[in-house]
């Protein structure tokens, strides 16, 4: 919530700067009062643009001040302040759908948001149920671009405490308000307390898209909902890709489902013929094989991963490389302690057991290297 004196602060583009601080090579200018939007209050994201030639990084309010994270040092002074106007309008986007999106909910399956958070690539809201049945989250998208297409005109009521209640809010008033508020009113379909910025009609939403859905904190769940430019870039991004992937399996777009399902049968099943050929090769390679001293082999990762299993390694250490990382199993050595030799001596990491690890390292390791680290 936030208060007329506090709205007063935005309507002018001067701040005058107080206090200057340098704090771990990072620079902070305060004010008493400021035109940029602090972050997080409300939910929301804050404003950006310069201070006297300085980028605004992050804008923070405390009971005092309005601390400005900025890129370089300034003087005190008053100074004309630069907003970004094109964030302010992603940002009145964001938080406009984010009211149509909350009230389409009670609309539909009398769903209460329960919390908001709005984010540099999407926003999200909590609803107060475990889960949300596909059909209600496609109900409530076309009831929400709807009202956007009604082009309904949003009106800005400021009022006080009484005044408010006799509103039919989406959410009561916390009992901590006292001072006077502002109320945001979409036609008769939402009224709710709020102190961000919001369009002047629903129709400069653009587009309100659900992206994802996930069930948060036991018994809620999360929406991920984009608006506005935002969700002309999510629809721009996943054409591309449906479009790339189109081509890739030479299918249409609307029978990649089924070709892609199809793919990914054929691939179990190659990886479960090539698993079967790799043990049956496995196990014609450990009869021709030593059975004490260094056995050392390359090829491919499944054979190694079954030759260490089937080999006697009473006497022997098995270290197979299979391009990428090196498999190492002994009965006779602790593995973890040649992987620790290995490190110490030529870099790179690793990890298992007493009978059996992993190592990796960014150069090869020649068969020479491993015997001298068992010498050793």
């Amino acid at each position: 919530m936030i208060d007329l004196k506090i709205l007063g602060k935005y309507l002018g583009n001067v701040v005058n700067i107080e206090k200057i601080e340098n704090k771990d090579g990072k620079y902070y200018a305060y004010a008493k009062i400021s035109p940029f939007y602090p972050d997080w209050k409300g939910g929301q994201l804050g404003d950006r643009g310069f201070i006297n030639g300085a980028k605004v990084l992050s804008v923070k309010e405390t009971e005092e001040w309005v601390i400005h994270e900025i890129d370089k040092p300034i003087e005190l002074g008053i100074y004309e302040v630069q907003i970004d106007e094109k964030r302010r309008k992603d940002i009145a986007q964001q938080h406009t759908g984010q009211h149509i999106l909350s009230a389409a909910f009670i609309h539909v399956a009398e769903i209460e948001t329960v919390g908001f958070h709005m984010g540099e690539e999407y926003s999200t809201i909590d609803l107060d149920i475990p889960y949300i049945e596909p059909d209600v989250l496609n109900e409530v998208e076309e009831l929400s671009n709807q009202i956007i297409q009604s082009n309904i005109q949003i009106e800005e009521i400021i009022t006080d405490v009484n005044g408010a209640n006799t509103y039919p809010l989406r959410k009561k008033l916390s009992d901590k308000i006292k001072e006077e508020v502002r109320l945001i009113k979409i036609g008769d379909f939402d009224i709710s307390a709020c102190g961000g910025f919001h369009t002047d009609y629903t129709g400069e939403v653009g587009l309100i898209k659900i992206i994802d859905t996930e069930k948060v904190k036991g018994n809620l769940t999360r929406v991920y909902a984009v608006s506005g430019m935002r969700a002309l870039k999510y629809f721009q991004k996943y054409n591309s890709v449906l479009k790339d992937l189109s081509k890739l399996l030479t299918s249409s777009i609307d029978e990649l489902n089924l070709r892609t399902q199809k793919l990914l049968n054929q691939v179990r099943e190659q990886a479960l013929t090539l698993s079967k050929l790799s043990e049956e090769y496995a196990k014609i390679l450990a009869t021709n094989l030593q059975k004490e001293g260094l056995i050392y082999l390359e090829g491919y990762y499944e054979v190694g991963n079954f030759l260490w299993k089937i080999l006697d390694l009473s006497n022997a250490i098995f270290v197979y490389f299979d391009g990428e990382k090196y498999i190492i199993a002994s009965k006779k050595h602790n593995v973890k302690d040649v992987i620790k030799a290995l490190v110490e001596n030529y870099g790179g990491k690793g990890g298992g057991k007493e009978d059996f690890g992993n190592y990796m390292n960014n150069k090869k390791l020649s068969v020479d290297d491993f015997e001298k680290i068992l010498e050793d």
